[in-house]
């Protein structure tokens, strides 16, 4: 479970402060599809950078199965954001040198991992997303939603149990889109609890509960019809 006690995220800009979160309180069950939504600048995507431990936040708590994960430093920030969390992008970051395999593979030798082990997990989450048969391509000749589903894969290698998406469908086509919606829902059908930040209101109603954001504050949070 994410308990999000009145968290406020302050950013100095010349002679006033600006609040991109102004005190938002939020609980996020196990295995829950949530989709936080509002206009540019209403502090979505800033709110999942901070249950991604990807940036800090001013005041307030973020208690992460039972760990204050606003408390981390160092080593436990790293251990969180490569085991608990898989994080999706709406650019994909993937290094296009390298194959499918290789950008897959990525978090597990991160996290101190190799052998003939990796292959098996590297496999079953390319499978998951479709794309077990591309292993050697490299990942430059791909297109733009088979490379989001190999970010995707790439999320889900080490077994997270949060998977944070950032706009995952902002830069693909609408059959693209519709595609990586239904992995995400696969995903959250095997168990995993999936909170995606999206300005598509179409993407947002294939989640189970729509949280609304505007001027650093949670506004609407009510169930998907």
């Amino acid at each position: 479970m994410i308990t999000i006690n009145d968290v406020k995220k302050r950013y100095a800009g010349g002679r006033k402060d600006f609040w991109a979160l102004d005190g938002v309180s939020l609980e996020i069950g196990e295995n829950e599809f949530v989709a936080i939504t509002g206009k540019s600048g209403s502090g979505k995507s800033t709110l999942l950078n901070m249950i991604g431990t990807l940036d800090s936040i001013t005041s307030g708590s973020i208690i992460v199965d039972g760990k204050n994960i606003s408390k981390f430093s160092g080593r436990k920030i790293a251990e969180y954001r490569n085991k608990t969390v898989g994080f999706v992008f709406q650019s994909f970051y993937l290094e296009p040198s390298y194959s499918v395999y290789d950008n897959v593979e990525l978090p597990l030798v991160l996290s101190g991992k190799t052998g003939k082990k990796n292959r098996a997990h590297v496999v079953a989450a390319l499978e998951a997303v479709g794309l077990g048969d591309r292993l050697k391509e490299k990942a430059r000749n791909l297109s733009g939603g088979e490379q989001q589903r190999v970010a995707i894969a790439r999320a889900i290698v080490n077994d997270p149990r949060y998977i944070l998406a950032d706009e995952p469908c902002g830069n693909l086509d609408s059959a693209n889109s519709e595609n990586i919606m239904h992995i995400l829902k696969n995903l959250h059908a095997g168990g995993k609890t999936v909170i995606m930040v999206t300005h598509d209101p179409e993407d947002a109603r294939k989640a189970e509960r729509i949280v609304t954001m505007s001027d650093g504050k949670v506004i609407g949070d009510v169930r998907s019809v």
